[in-house]
């Protein structure tokens, strides 16, 4: 067994036992069978409805202040705007694997949620929704870095001309620090990534969204047929 599908199957324990927790503690009544998404599709409950009710911004930090207001938006973008809210010093400590430190200059996972650049991207929808729930259940910034960068790091689409950002992210990051990604990280599209809005593992080069979907409003594409050229 190769060392990502190793560190897939660790991940995947890790992960599953936050989300059982999770889906046990955060159970709320009242609450809909169905979530809409942004696109319109549903998806069956599950523990981010429990970030519906934490949506009063009285309660947020200064930093949480700074993320765009949750209610702007519908289904998985309003989660993940929520739970930026709720955890900005996490957000902070994170690396957003979707593209944007190129095509936005993104220093760190929050800047998606200062912004509206999370409205269409799933990955930093699913970092951040991660963070919250591992958050809630008491994880260290540490164990958070570490489950978010085996997830979604194998998907980075710029290991071969790494920017600024994560350059420097790998060097300070909390579990792992060094000048570059560990084996387990590095680009495979082969590599299982775990969807924390439902806790079920996708195996695809786009996982988590649709066909020809670019959250970087098609910057990205750009950005990989420029490195591709180099």
């Amino acid at each position: 067994m190769s060392m990502a599908s190793l560190a897939a199957h660790a991940l995947l324990a890790v992960f599953s036992c936050v989300w059982l927790t999770s889906c046990a503690g955060e159970k709320t009544s009242g609450t809909s069978a169905d979530t809409q998404t942004s696109a319109g599709e549903s998806t069956q409950p599950d523990a981010t409805k429990a970030l519906e009710t934490s949506a009063n911004s009285e309660e947020l930090s200064a930093l949480g202040k700074k993320v765009l207001p949750a209610n702007s938006y519908i289904g998985k973008a309003k989660m993940g705007y929520i739970a930026a809210q709720r955890v900005p010093e996490i957000c902070q400590k994170l690396f957003c694997y979707c593209g944007c430190d190129y095509t936005d200059e993104h220093a760190s996972l929050l800047d998606c949620f200062t912004s509206d650049h999370g409205v269409d991207c799933i990955y930093c929808q699913g970092e951040a929704v991660m963070a919250y729930k591992m958050s809630r259940k008491g994880s260290s910034a540490a164990d958070i870095q570490k489950a978010i960068d085996l997830n979604w790091g194998p998907k980075y689409p710029f290991f071969e001309q790494p920017s600024d950002q994560i350059k420097k992210y790998w060097k300070t990051r909390v579990w792992a620090p060094g000048n570059g990604p560990t084996e387990a990280e590095k680009h495979n599209d082969e590599t299982p990534l775990i969807d924390p809005f439902t806790g079920s593992q996708e195996k695809n080069s786009k996982p988590m969204g649709k066909p020809g979907e670019d959250c970087c409003g098609g910057k990205k594409d750009a950005k990989a047929a420029k490195t591709t050229k180099q």
